[in-house]
């Protein structure tokens, strides 16, 4: 992947000279530290709500979050309903993204990134891009929403941890649950109202406690006929680059709104569907600062 067409097909682009950019000092390792401290009121005897917990400190230094931090990384991801790829810059608070892939016949692109100095003069707001079928589109509101949502759907769960310092994650410890022959740290998740048009999804992580290791996770979604239940357990885990990548078995209960919180090892056995097997190829990871 040339450096310079990182994000090719947009003409405005982050990544230059081989950095997206260094305008923010906050690294992405004193982000997850600064926002350590902070706190949601709960109902009395339910954990307390706080931005960062040791536990998501631990697995996302042992997934290699120092790398992430400042890293350009290029992957596809499949499963059964297709094909999708993306190309990502981080670069601590800074972010490039462009995701690309089939949906409903056509093929569609869609370039984000909240560097300032990318979007154009007299604009507000992050810098976001879409094509169908190689065609730029003009976006209204919606349309901006639509291409975020778009993003974000598919950067979340191949960059996770990581996704988990994003400030608007509030987590709540649940302490060790036994799983066949391991205990692993339960932690929840939860989104602040409004940052996002899934802020009301919720979130189970499980982490090995020692290495911090993410072995599975769960997310309830949805209402009604659209609304669903899935469960992930990792895969065939591999270092790329120093960045800790794995794939994924998605399992499911489709229909109405089902808690997450429902999720035990029995509930998994008895009532989740095996859905499909998520998959990561063609990974590369080239660091911003070629010292590291």
């Amino acid at each position: 992947m040339n450096p310079v067409d990182f994000a090719k097909g947009s003409s405005r682009m982050i990544t230059r000279h081989g950095t997206c950019r260094s305008l923010v000092p906050l690294t992405f390792a004193a982000f997850v530290i600064l926002g350590s401290w902070a706190s949601l009121p709960v109902s009395a005897g339910e954990p307390v709500k706080v931005a960062m917990l040791p536990i998501v400190e631990r697995s996302i230094a042992f997934h290699g979050g120092e790398v992430f931090g400042g890293s350009r990384i290029s992957l596809s991801i499949c499963s059964r309903s297709g094909c999708f790829s993306i190309q990502a810059c981080i670069d601590g608070a800074l972010f490039d993204y462009v995701v690309e892939g089939e949906v409903r016949g056509k093929r569609r692109k869609v370039h984000w990134t909240n560097d300032p100095e990318a979007r154009p003069a007299g604009q507000d707001g992050d810098l976001i891009e879409e094509w169908l079928d190689g065609t730029a589109i003009a976006l209204d509101a919606t349309g901006r929403q639509s291409a975020q949502d778009f993003v974000s759907a598919r950067v979340y769960f191949p960059f996770l941890p990581f996704r988990l310092a994003d400030p608007s994650a509030w987590k709540q410890d649940l302490g060790l649950e036994t799983w066949g022959e391991r205990r692993l740290h339960k932690v929840k998740v939860t989104f602040t109202p409004g940052s996002s048009t899934d802020a009301s999804d919720e979130y189970l992580y499980w982490f090995d406690p020692e290495t911090g290791r993410l072995e599975q996770l769960a997310y309830s979604f949805g209402e009604g006929e659209r609304g669903g239940l899935r469960f992930r357990r990792g895969l065939d885990y591999r270092r790329v680059g120093g960045v800790l990548f794995f794939d994924q078995e998605n399992l499911g209960v489709d229909g109405g709104r089902v808690e997450v919180d429902v999720i035990t090892p029995a509930y998994v056995t008895e009532a989740m569907k095996p859905i499909s097997k998520v998959e990561h190829k063609d990974i590369r990871v080239e660091p911003l600062d070629p010292a590291h």
